[in-house]
């Protein structure tokens, strides 16, 4: 007997964990479980993980319920990455070589020294740029702890805001993915992603305005849309709010080859 692996999005936000497994059914997807585990104050600080062996502690039932055949994408918040666009250089790299000039370009833009920065790039070939999204080291190191100490088996980490590229395929026409929480915005496009506070659009119309979108082009996951309609299989219960796993649920649909 073949069995299928949980593909598990794990969203850490300031208050709680939000997690989703899914498997594969043929084309689709099928929901395995979600699990809500809150989590104590300080235990996240603006974003960063302040207590790791707190979390670990609070994950920790949590990580008894995942079966052998697992894959877990951890999120990483949009608001401690820092992106930036950069021309590519006249002349052709190699991969090492390009790497070297990513790291050494980012670090001068951002007068950050380079060894202490974790990036990752994508190339347009439009614009003929490098779109590159950088972390800090030690905060990707501290995640990256957590999964080994869980025995976690760890696919990706990646900006909360970026996963909800995932969920594009399930809203067409519409070409924006965006999802909200008391204090911020995330939102995803094919190429683009990233934040915006609340205080800065207090409805969709104005987050569109602010991203030069009209209110049709996005798809929001709230209390009227829920994500969990992107899937072809659910089994009660499910939770009372649904849009607060859109992203845990966006992240568990990363399609990364095993």
């Amino acid at each position: 007997m073949a069995f299928k692996t949980w593909q598990t999005g794990v969203h850490i936000q300031q208050d709680r964990v939000l997690i989703v497994a899914l498997a594969r059914e043929r084309t689709d997807w099928s929901l395995r479980r979600w699990w809500a585990i809150p989590l104590t104050e300080g235990v996240i600080r603006e974003g960063k993980i302040c207590q790791p062996e707190q979390l670990v502690d609070a994950l920790r039932d949590w990580r008894k319920t995942l079966p052998h055949h697992h894959r877990v994408f951890l999120s990483f918040p949009a608001a401690r990455t820092l992106q930036r666009s950069l021309p590519r250089p006249g002349i052709a790299l190699r991969d090492s070589e390009q790497l070297s000039w990513l790291g050494a370009a980012l670090s001068r833009e951002l007068e950050i020294p380079a060894e202490t920065l974790c990036f990752d790039y994508v190339q347009d070939t439009f614009s003929n740029t490098f779109h590159v999204t950088a972390a800090q080291n030690k905060e990707v190191e501290t995640l990256l702890a957590l999964a080994k100490t869980l025995r976690l088996r760890l696919v990706t980490i990646t900006p909360d805001a970026s996963a909800l590229a995932n969920l594009l395929p399930a809203v067409a026409p519409a070409y924006c993915v965006a999802w909200r929480d008391e204090h911020q915005w995330l939102w995803a496009m094919r190429h683009q992603w990233g934040r915006r506070f609340t205080t800065e659009a207090a409805n969709v119309t104005e987050l569109a305005a602010l991203l030069a979108l009209s209110p049709g082009d996005i798809a929001l996951f709230d209390s009227r849309r829920d994500p969990w309609e992107t899937l072809e299989r659910c089994h009660a219960p499910l939770p009372e709010c649904g849009a607060d796993y859109t992203v845990a649920l966006a992240l568990a649909m990363s399609e990364v080859p095993e």
